[in-house]
């Protein structure tokens, strides 16, 4: 049951990346609110220079341009997560799942239908997360 829980928690950051890696999407996001929030308090490295992925990617760059190289070392590599947001994502959900292999007991007798549960469950939670972060309710009061 551990796997089940830490794959539909998983699905919350998964569903996060597609919600930061698409301009469209993180425009009604709940993320982009988060942006605001801290660029409204002057934390710009924590806000849409952090979130908004259109911007995002240039943190790992010296001077924001590729051509510069790095802007220190492992930054556009192994400590990339720590660059932007979608980044960060993808870390904590590689950390989910990763966790959920280690920590796999079976739910039942079979391992296919284990499969198709846990595969269900990351879907459907997936889909509610992904909706959850773009609700008009949630994201777009002002």
């Amino acid at each position: 049951m551990i796997t089940l829980l830490l794959l539909v928690l998983g699905a919350f950051w998964e569903s996060s990346m597609d919600v930061l890696g698409s301009g469209h999407n993180f425009e009604q996001s709940i993320w982009k609110r988060i942006a605001d929030f801290f660029d409204s308090k002057g934390l710009h490295f924590i806000g849409h220079k952090y979130w908004d992925n259109r911007m995002a990617w240039r943190n790992k760059w010296a001077n924001g341009n590729p051509l510069n190289g790095p802007r220190f070392l492992g930054s556009n590599t192994f400590l990339v997560y720590l660059m932007d947001g979608w980044h960060l994502a993808k870390a904590i959900w590689l950390v989910h799942l990763f966790a959920a292999l280690v920590l796999y007991k079976p739910i039942t007798a079979s391992l296919i239908i284990d499969f198709f549960i846990l595969i269900s469950s990351f879907g459907v939670a997936h889909e509610l997360f992904f909706r959850l972060l773009q609700s008009k309710r949630i994201s777009n009061k002002n």
